[in-house]
């Protein structure tokens, strides 16, 4: 379509400017005839004529012999006539003199003429502005002319006739057919010839295309095994290629997961059954929300055994080491040496870190959260920022800020939701070797209330980030882990979760998320 109209366009323009050129070149070659023709004629002898117009006599015999010259000399097609100057009723101009070649017209000497509206703009403008013109094609009861005017003046300048000279316009149209046929000859030869060879092109280009459709429907239909031809290095059959690569994957990866299907115990998946596109989905999805399942019921057991051996440790170990506590700090209220007292120090300070993790596992061995309370998140943000700026300044460089973008109540603990703020600031602060910024922002999202803890340290890589919270995992260089793995427990207890982002080099975000306080109708 685009090509036919392309054609059609391009055939139309060529038809209208060679029309346009043929009916120019009319034209001037009448203009010439008349303007050479009018320097010919003598006004006096047209006087003559006019004076007995409407009598035979030499002067009209004369002139018309000579316009019969106009034809014989110039071209058959020509005729001429000479046309007094004045304008009758009924736009009528009288003929003095005619060339013979209008016998067969009924039109000839001392008769008035019924001029068109194209004719006499010709013969005015020429009789007005003593100057040769010439009309457009203008048909008339005898036929179809191309005119021209040329003024024929007396010695004073004054215009005395006007002669015409006349074209035929049909050999135009004879002309004008001729090139048309021409014009749709090859216009339907080029439609011909660029038909077939697209469609030679787009049946060789569609082909590749064909056979990545039907490619499509086959593993649609769950057959991963398609094979599409390579028909040549051609992009769409590079394409087939890559399709061939993407089959063989598939087919690769739902092998796999109907083993798995399998193996999960899903038994209306028989041995050699391929699996459809959809049911294959489904299939991954399940076996996504089976190994979710799997991984919380051991993340539970893990937890449970963790919690099982804090019990043990603390209450096997915890005593004895109070005792050893209680006899170092005797010791270290006697007089010694300065050397014995920072040793004595030394064994104390690592004393209370031992306890301190003693006591991170027994946080894990808490059944519940205990009592919970309506807490003000602003309150408490504010308590735990004020706690650590001491710690911030005096360790490192560090800024703190706080923003409270709205009040927020929430149902927690509020013991252990500050002890799960106090240890993810304190990461954040010993995260920052080199100073930085800490801020803490208290807002609401959808049913939980926010504390966002953003810090500009060291940040951590995607797989730093997935292993964080599991039990002794520490990027710390004395950290066990521990202290966060509570922190996790202790949100999830109140409902709530922790999310994390981060980017190595730039900083980490922690949104501890507790459900907002709701107040019960009565």
């Amino acid at each position: 379509m685009i090509t036919t109209i392309v054609v059609v366009s391009i055939m139309g323009t060529s038809f209208y400017l060679q029309s346009k050129q043929l009916k120019d070149q009319m034209a001037d070659k009448v203009e010439d005839v008349a303007g050479i023709w009018s320097s010919t004629i003598d006004p006096d002898e047209i006087k003559k004529a006019d004076y007995l117009r409407n009598e035979t006599n030499p002067s009209s015999e004369r002139l018309e012999k000579l316009l019969t010259m106009v034809g014989e000399k110039s071209a058959s097609f020509l005729g001429a006539y000479i046309l007094l100057p004045e304008e009758y009723q009924h736009q009528k101009v009288y003929v003095l003199a005619a060339s013979d070649i209008y016998t067969d017209y009924s039109f000839g000497s001392r008769m008035y003429y019924d001029a068109s509206e194209e004719f006499l703009l010709g013969f005015r403008a020429t009789r007005d502005k003593k100057k040769v013109t010439s009309t457009d094609i203008f048909s008339d009861q005898y036929g179809s002319w191309v005119s021209s005017f040329a003024p024929i003046l007396d010695n004073d300048g004054n215009v005395v006739a006007v002669l015409g000279i006349d074209a035929k316009a049909t050999i135009i149209r004879q002309n004008q057919m001729e090139i048309l046929f021409l014009l749709i000859v090859q216009m339907a030869a080029i439609l011909v010839a660029v038909y077939i060879i697209l469609n030679w092109g787009l049946k060789k280009v569609m082909k590749p295309m064909d056979d990545l459709f039907y490619g499509i429907k086959e593993i649609s239909s769950g057959n991963f095994s398609v094979h599409l031809p390579v028909r040549d290095q051609s992009e769409l059959s590079i394409l087939s290629e890559k399709f061939n690569e993407m089959a063989a994957q598939l087919s690769q990866l739902f092998k796999s997961v109907s083993a798995a299907s399998r193996e999960l115990g899903q038994s209306s998946i028989k041995e050699n059954e391929s699996l459809l596109l959809e049911e294959a989905i489904n299939t991954i999805e399940d076996i996504f929300e089976r190994t979710k399942l799997q991984q919380e019921l051991q993340r539970a057991e893990k937890m449970n055994a963790i919690g099982q051996l804090a019990a043990s440790v603390a209450h096997e170990i915890r005593n004895p080491m109070t005792v050893v506590k209680g006899f170092l700090q005797i010791f270290l209220a006697k007089k010694m040496s300065e050397e014995e007292q920072t040793y004595l120090k030394l064994m104390i300070d690592e004393l209370n870190r031992a306890e301190t993790i003693i006591n991170d596992y027994l946080s894990l061995a808490k059944p519940d959260v205990g009592k919970l309370e309506i807490i003000e998140g602003k309150e408490l943000a504010e308590q735990v920022m004020d706690l650590m700026s001491s710690y911030a300044m005096m360790s490192k460089n560090i800024s703190l800020h706080t923003q409270i973008n709205e009040p927020v109540k929430i149902k927690g603990n509020k013991s252990e939701l500050k002890q799960v703020l106090i240890n993810i600031l304190k990461n954040g602060i010993e995260a920052m070797d080199d100073g930085g910024r800490l801020c803490m922002t208290v807002e609401k999202q959808g049913e939980y209330g926010v504390f966002m803890i953003e810090d500009t340290g060291i940040g951590m890589t995607a797989e730093e980030l997935s292993r964080l919270g599991t039990a002794f995992y520490s990027l710390k260089e004395r950290g066990t882990g521990m202290g966060l793995m509570v922190c996790y427990q202790i949100v999830e207890r109140m409902k709530g979760q922790i999310k994390v982002t981060s980017s190595k080099g730039e900083g980490t975000t922690f949104e501890i998320m507790v459900p907002i306080y709701t107040e019960s109708p009565e």
